[in-house]
């Protein structure tokens, strides 16, 4: 009786001290792990395909909602977790989590039996690098004679700074698909990195190692109809100049294409290649990101914008805090200076092949005039 007693002890003991590496491996199909902080927040992942994804997204939501607590995890498939464990999740979490990308998908809860917008990890795809093609600025040939594995810029965009450690906002449509992705900066392309993007909102965050002169604050609250509005960027990429332009409006509706309250609409001019620019207000705060307008013949002032909201939520979610403001006026100099510095031209780099299948399909890319059909 005492071996059986005996056995029975070890085999708890065991089970109380496991480690990462003893529980990566599981026979259950879809994973589900919970996580808690000292002063009483929580955080769960459920229904993902490997444990550790579970738990990476169970601590990443819990710190999210409680950035001032000690966040550990605190059950795995209703398995309770020892401190030892759960200090080697934390330390795991802190190491691996930059393998994974974040993007915003639709997600059933079962806790109330919903189905709600959610910050999920998914791996990283990761190239080969055998032979990086090599980077040129675009010639004055055709794509039936370049060669076909040449990176070029061929579309452009906008993007504006949003912290002093370079975070940069632009659209998700601007930079997806992009095998690199630069911004210009004293006439020089300098890499960036793409470290989150959200599909549905059509929003992205990039990361670049410059310190900005000038970055935007965001607007504490939503945009408000008939409010002044300008929007900066770079319409229709260096086709017509590579300076910074501005356009003046003023919001003419509080939602978007199909009563998409994500969205407002206003009829300060907007050209392709402005999206993923600044909307701002007088006071230089922004109220948007420029994302779209519609183009038919005969239509004008159907332009619209990302509410603040939307965007302070998507950042927030990427553990990236905006800095906001409520400024009412500021100078002329002020605004132009902002403007200036603060916002940025970018250039999505693909291959000739890679633009002549997009080029087949729908896509709201600004590509360059000498590889449009």
């Amino acid at each position: 009786m005492k071996k059986y007693v005996g056995l029975i002890f070890l085999l708890l003991i065991l089970n109380s001290c496991g480690t990462p590496g003893a529980y990566f491996q599981s026979n259950i199909p879809r994973e589900k792990a919970s996580a808690e902080s000292t002063d009483g927040g929580f955080g769960a992942s459920w229904g993902r395909p490997t444990i550790e994804i579970a738990v990476f997204e169970a601590l990443m939501r819990c710190q999210n909602y409680n950035p001032t607590g000690n966040c550990q995890i605190k059950y795995i498939n209703d398995r309770t977790i020892s401190p030892n464990e759960a200090y080697e999740w934390k330390n795991k979490f802190q190491k691996d989590l930059g393998k994974y990308k974040q993007v915003s998908k639709p997600v059933f809860d079962p806790s109330i039996n919903q189905t709600m917008d959610a910050i999920v990890l998914e791996e990283r795809k990761v190239v080969a690098k055998k032979k990086k093609p090599k980077k040129q600025k675009p010639k004055a040939k055709n794509s039936q004679t370049a060669d076909k594995n040449t990176l070029v810029p061929a579309s452009s965009g906008t993007g504006f700074f949003v912290s002093n450690n370079g975070h940069i906002i632009t659209n998700d449509h601007v930079i997806v698909g992009c095998r690199n992705v630069t911004i210009t900066q004293q006439g020089k392309y300098v890499e960036v990195d793409v470290i989150a993007y959200d599909e549905r909102n059509d929003l992205a965050i990039l990361k670049s190692d410059i310190r900005p002169k000038k970055f935007y604050r965001i607007s504490k609250e939503d945009p408000k109809l008939m409010d002044d509005v300008v929007i900066a960027g770079y319409p229709l990429g260096n086709k017509v100049s590579t300076g910074i332009k501005t356009t003046k409006g003023s919001v003419t509706s509080l939602s978007g294409m199909g009563n998409n309250f994500s969205e407002f609409q206003t009829d300060a001019a907007l050209n392709k290649g402005n999206s993923g620019g600044p909307i701002i207000d007088k006071g230089g705060n922004v109220i948007g990101v420029a994302v779209a307008k519609i183009e038919k013949e005969g239509i004008e002032g159907f332009n619209f914008g990302i509410k603040s909201s939307v965007l302070k939520s998507f950042t927030n979610s990427n553990n990236l805090k905006l800095i906001t403001a409520s400024r009412s006026r500021i100078s002329q100099n002020q605004l132009t200076s902002l403007v200036t510095d603060g916002t940025v031209y970018i250039d999505c780099w693909l291959t000739i092949s890679d633009i002549e299948k997009i080029m087949k399909q729908s896509s709201e890319k600004a590509f360059y005039s000498e590889y449009q059909n």
